[in-house]
């Protein structure tokens, strides 16, 4: 008997491989399957209802917002020789750049191919946040105008004067824009010594060693040259494809220390980032084994994802296999591309939650502790409705302030020609929304919002309180189109809902707390917020964390909030009140507002209606 059951495991594993292996031919601009083909596979078949009714009723979760002021519109670069780097997109940065109380958005954008020098446009924009959901474009003035092919933005105040600043990573010379506080950016990625000019993806600020700094992790995805674009696709019927990711050699990513005087120190293998080199898409900074120090998750497409955990001194030991967040439940290779990390189940261990490629699920990795992880992702809910889209941005976040946190996709296809070759690969695609309850989550689909009811091309995915009422808007970035911004009506759901908004402020050193964690307790139940430095695809998040305080049925009839610092130092518990804004020192002073927070932005010259102790 025991020898029948060992048959049949090598059968399952041999036909688990053969479907694997079709996916990598596949991506890999292996010749494309006949005109008659039917489909990417019988498994990535539209689920039956799959854009149908909606588990939960209700009014919508999400509003498109129309009149935002935002004129800015995505460049992929695209060509008829189809350059590699315009099929991946560009980035988003969530930012309140002049210190107004008001997050900012700034967009990233490609540019066509060949990349010519002078080029006055596309470029990047920097869109100031006004109130009521408006923006006004400040790009000129701020100087943040970047032109050539952006991939990655990251956002993170790399010298603690209270300014954010901007790194962008890039096809070219990588970019580091200088906050002056006055309103005004400088360009000193060549002074800092992190122009790097490989082929760059997403990149996080975390301050590795806790020396109050922002160090930088920059993903890297692999060597190609127009020169060296390869043709893909069928040319007997002239139809060209983007290329896959095995028709590139992957690139080493590039760790920088930040050194305290507006310059960085290389130093990747010192500090042990010596994995195995993968096209990397993602990354997340956050401490996933609750020692207190951070730690780096970084995702690549068709190779192994890379774990890396902080020995406790600012250097980095590689877990990846061993902790079973390199593949997926069967061993497979995935294309990674988008990533978070958040405690979905609320049992005080940080998860993992990947977007990858058609055909292949999303991948939610929950963490049993003693840096073990597995794939849940089927038995949790995120498996099916994944399969046929190609996944790109993502959140975990509690949007409907239930307090679960549910989960948020934007999908899109890389090739816009696909059907001339029979195949069932729309261009654009839906986005996804799932409920979450603390066990598992469900697709909502009837009432997410009109937003997900249109295919698009997505990429980019950030979440920020962009009208400061409390609930987590979504901004989503397309391909060769403008951006949608998505209000938060969970509010207006459910008008009697509590929550709260808190933002940490170092003192001394790593102003913004990447690396800090904050734990709400009712006496029951917990809930863990994460400041995270990356995330999503390409982008940078808000650091505000929104918790929702449902009325408690705890022994203590209240909640509390506890904080960590990204030092390691935990200050005492204390009570929180539902329908405020926090601003949390980390001297121990805090700044409170009622919400929703309507005061008036700033004239952009660096004033701030932000409450603060020492009156800056």
């Amino acid at each position: 008997m025991r020898g029948a059951w060992r048959t049949i495991a090598v059968v399952f594993v041999v036909v688990m491989l053969g479907a694997a292996s079709a996916v990598w031919l596949r991506r890999s601009g292996a010749p494309p399957r006949p005109a008659a083909f039917d489909g990417p596979s019988a498994s990535t078949n539209v689920p039956e209802n799959a854009m149908g009714d909606s588990a939960s009723d209700g009014a919508d979760w999400f509003d498109e917002v129309d009149s935002t002021g935002i004129a800015f519109r995505h460049v992929r670069g695209c060509t008829a020789e189809k350059p590699f780097p315009a099929a991946n997109g560009s980035g988003i940065g969530v930012i309140d750049f002049d210190r107004d109380g008001w997050e900012d958005l700034y967009f990233g954008t490609g540019t066509p191919f060949p990349i010519e020098s002078g080029r006055s446009e596309p470029f990047n924009q920097l869109h100031r946040n006004v109130g009521g959901l408006r923006f006004q474009d400040a790009t000129s003035a701020s100087g943040t105008g970047h032109t050539g092919f952006t991939a990655g933005v990251a956002v993170g105040d790399i010298d603690n004067d209270g300014f954010p600043d901007i790194y962008l990573s890039c096809y070219g010379a990588n970019v580091l824009l200088h906050n002056l506080g006055d309103g005004t950016f400088e360009s000193t990625g060549r002074e800092a010594g992190v122009d790097d000019d490989k082929w760059g993806s997403s990149a996080a600020f975390f301050d590795a060693d806790r020396d109050g700094l922002l160090d930088l992790y920059v993903a890297n995805y692999a060597k190609w040259t127009l020169e060296t674009n390869q043709y893909c696709g069928d040319r007997q019927r002239q139809v060209r494809l983007f290329c896959g990711p095995t028709s590139v050699e992957p690139e080493p990513d590039v760790y920088y220390h930040n050194e305290g005087d507006g310059t960085f120190r290389r130093a990747t293998e010192s500090a042990g980032f010596v994995g195995a080199p993968g096209r990397g898409q993602g990354v997340v900074a956050a401490d996933v084994n609750d020692d207190g120090w951070i730690d780096v998750y970084v995702t690549n497409d068709l190779n192994a994802n890379l774990l890396y955990v902080n020995r406790g001194d600012g250097s980095f030991r590689d877990i990846s296999e061993a902790s079973g967040t390199a593949y997926d439940g069967v061993g497979t290779r995935q294309a990674g591309m988008g990533v978070d990390a958040a405690d979905f189940n609320e049992d005080g261990r940080v998860d993992l939650f990947v977007t990858n490629y058609q055909d292949e699920h999303n991948t939610l990795y929950e963490n049993l502790g003693n840096e073990v992880f597995e794939d849940v992702s089927e038995p949790k809910g995120v498996a099916l409705d994944s399969l046929p889209w190609i996944g790109w941005g993502t959140s975990v976040s509690d949007f409907d302030l239930d307090g679960w946190l549910d989960l948020i996709v934007t999908n899109g296809h890389v090739d816009d020609n696909r059907e001339l070759l029979g195949q069932k690969a729309p261009y654009e695609q839906p986005g996804l929304l799932w409920k979450g309850n603390g066990r598992r989550f469900e697709r909502v689909k009837r009432n997410a919002g009109d937003y997900f009811e249109r295919p698009r091309v997505g990429r980019a995915l950030v979440v920020a309180d962009l009208d400061r009422d409390g609930d987590l808007d979504v901004v989503i970035g397309h391909q060769d189109r403008a951006p949608c911004v998505l209000r938060n009506r969970a509010a207006e759901r459910s008008p009697s809902v509590r929550r709260a908004v808190i933002e940490l402020v170092g003192i001394g050193g790593n102003r913004d707390a990447v690396g800090g964690t904050m734990v709400f307790h009712d006496g029951t139940r917990g809930q863990r917020r994460l400041v995270k430095g990356g995330g999503s695809y390409l982008s940078q998040s808000s650091h505000r964390q929104v918790v929702a305080l449902p009325e408690s049925d705890g022994p203590r009839g209240k909640w509390t909030i506890e904080i960590r610092w990204p030092d390691g130092r935990a200050a005492s518990p204390w009570e929180i009140e539902p329908g405020r804004w926090y601003a949390c020192w980390q001297d121990g002073r805090i700044a409170i507002r009622d919400l929703p927070w309507e005061s008036s932005a700033s004239n952009g010259q660096g004033r701030t209606d932000r409450p603060e102790p020492n009156g800056k």
